[in-house]
């Protein structure tokens, strides 16, 4: 005999097995706490974009496969030797669940519940079909409440490190004693256009005494350069959480901020980069200032980080550290690997130690 039953809305746990219009011979999974289903759900890895409408479509290239379904309990049809529950999903699928005897109790007290429910297509051998196994299941309100928690913790947290390097950018940017990074001339006093438009709030604010430091190396500069040259710096430095007066460092040693300069070995610009690394960050005009700084800024992000401690601060460098990622960015990282630090070269040595004076001097060490 089947009984047909409805129930009431009402909040519980429960697994099931998944009928795609027939049953299938599935094993039964019971119901876990939602904290045990969220930890399961991290470690399975599944596939977050997939639905169960994509993976019926074709079962066979999803064979392996995890991924995750939700809907309503409707109803169930109780048999003698098993539980079937219906079940419509959010997308208005509607599907039909097993469950075995066993699980009466425990299904009965499920009404009206939402669930979750981690899915994964298997093959028949017998019939070719593509039978589907429940992996796990939680209650639906739960799961998503849980989400809510978990995205807002989330959300705090990259606002704090975003306020965090804002902060310290603002800190460093405008931190320099030993060299006057006063602006010198009215035009310079002001924000630019484009530093509006690109820059954040803390680095407009110091976007002046950047100005005018830059134009005091190379009075030769047009505004428009200044200005790129400038806004290039700052958004990159602190795009990258490269210290700002580092890069102007190694500018003024490479270029002293003439941005068509080439040397005999074919650097180019500002920065003095190689006709292989503007291939490689896909430079269209490497003697264009922002695109050259981009560059630059990139390669001083990884050299750091190449010689990095294991227990440093974020957002702190040490000398050795400096002077390893400078002699890197002169000599190239092999040749700071082959002699186990700064290479032994006079022109590499020199420059590691006028980098190192003017970023002291910068921060007014």
């Amino acid at each position: 005999m089947i009984r047909i039953v409805r129930y009431p809305a009402r909040r519980s746990l429960i697994h099931l097995a998944i009928l795609g219009g027939m049953a299938l011979a599935v094993a039964p999974v019971r119901g876990m706490p939602v904290e045990d289903y969220l930890k399961y759900r991290r470690q399975l890895a599944y596939d977050p974009r997939l639905t169960y409408e994509a993976a019926s479509a074709d079962w066979a290239a999803h064979y392996g496969k995890a991924f995750e379904i939700r809907g309503a309990l409707n109803g169930f049809i109780e048999g003698s030797e098993r539980l079937t529950f219906m079940i419509t999903l959010d997308g208005g699928t509607a599907l039909a669940l097993v469950a075995p005897p066993a699980e009466r109790a425990l299904l009965a007290r499920a009404g009206g519940t939402r669930i979750r429910a981690l899915i994964t297509p298997e093959k028949d051998g017998a019939r070719g079909s593509a039978p589907v196994r429940v992996l796990a299941a939680a209650d639906d309100s739960e799961v998503t409440y849980r989400e809510k928690i978990a995205s807002e913790q989330e959300a705090r947290r990259k606002a704090r490190i975003t306020a965090s390097r804002h902060t310290t950018a603002s800190r460093t940017i405008a931190a320099g004693r030993g060299v006057s990074l006063r602006p010198m001339n009215s035009l310079l006093q002001g924000v630019s256009d484009m530093a509006r438009k690109y820059l954040s709030p803390e680095a407009q604010s110091i976007y002046p005494h950047y100005a005018a430091f830059i134009i005091r190396h190379n009075k030769r500069l047009s505004r428009d350069e200044v200005d790129a040259i400038t806004v290039g710096i700052l958004y990159y430095s602190q795009r990258h959480r490269v210290d700002p007066r580092l890069v102007v460092a190694l500018i003024i040693a490479e270029s002293d901020f003439r941005p068509r300069t080439t040397s005999h070995k074919g650097a180019m610009g500002l920065g003095q980069i190689m006709p292989d690394e503007a291939r490689s960050f896909k430079l269209t005009d490497p003697y264009d200032p922002i695109q050259n700084i981009r560059a630059a800024v990139n390669m001083i992000r990884m050299k750091l980080d190449m010689y990095r401690e294991g227990d440093q601060p974020a957002g702190q460098y040490t000398v050795r550290q400096i002077s390893l990622a400078m002699a890197a960015y002169n000599a190239g990282a092999g040749a700071v690997r082959k002699h186990g630090g700064i290479p032994p070269y006079r022109e590499t040595q020199r420059y590691v130690q006028r980098v190192l004076s003017l970023y002291k001097a910068l921060c007014g060490a």
